[in-house]
């Protein structure tokens, strides 16, 4: 399937050989009506070839997944997942303890902690992936300076002759023998 407005690079031969096949010629003067030309598309929906091709790649995701996904070794190796944890059971801990002060019934501080767990979890996760992505940048904008500076000691200085020349001539042997500074 082709996206309609997109230009391929063969298409002004596609075009040729459609008008030498039809026996008209646009150049010729001759129209020819959109009756007498090849349809574009399938007769396939653009919607129904998309839902194949989601489904085949959901259930190619799905195959994927396994059980040792999800044990404790794996979880504890995706970033920002202990820091989302700690902010979760905090709040947890926090609210659950303020809702049974406050109320005085178990279950209702139960519900709160529980909905403390998600709501801090989710923040938690949040504020390490922002930390996270803006440290990356960061660094990824230290690289590209550092690769952008330029290095002075990789190539060796050009000297003009004219000025060694110069610098000779002040360096003599008469004014060697003179001290720089004047005593009376």
């Amino acid at each position: 399937m082709v996206w309609p407005f997109s230009r391929r690079q063969n298409e002004p031969q596609d075009k040729q050989s459609e008008i030498s096949s039809e026996g008209g010629s646009k150049l010729g003067g001759k129209k020819y009506l959109l009756e007498d030309t090849q349809p574009r598309f399938a007769n396939e929906s653009q919607s129904e070839h998309a839902n194949s091709l989601e489904q085949a790649t959901l259930r190619k995701a799905w195959d994927t997944i396994d059980w040792q996904d999800f044990s404790f070794q794996r979880l504890v190796r995706i970033p920002c997942f202990r820091d989302a944890g700690m902010t979760g059971f905090t709040s947890m801990f926090v609210l659950g303890s303020v809702m049974f002060l406050y109320h005085k019934n178990p279950s209702k501080a139960a519900n709160w902690s529980v909905g403390g767990l998600m709501l801090g979890s989710i923040v938690g996760w949040e504020q390490c992936r922002l930390r996270r992505k803006n440290s990356f940048h960061t660094a990824q904008m230290a690289k590209s300076t550092v690769a952008a500076k330029e290095k002075p000691m990789l190539h060796t200085p050009v000297n003009d002759d004219r000025v060694k020349k110069e610098w000779e001539g002040h360096t003599s042997a008469s004014t060697a023998k003179k001290p720089w500074y004047k005593f009376w």
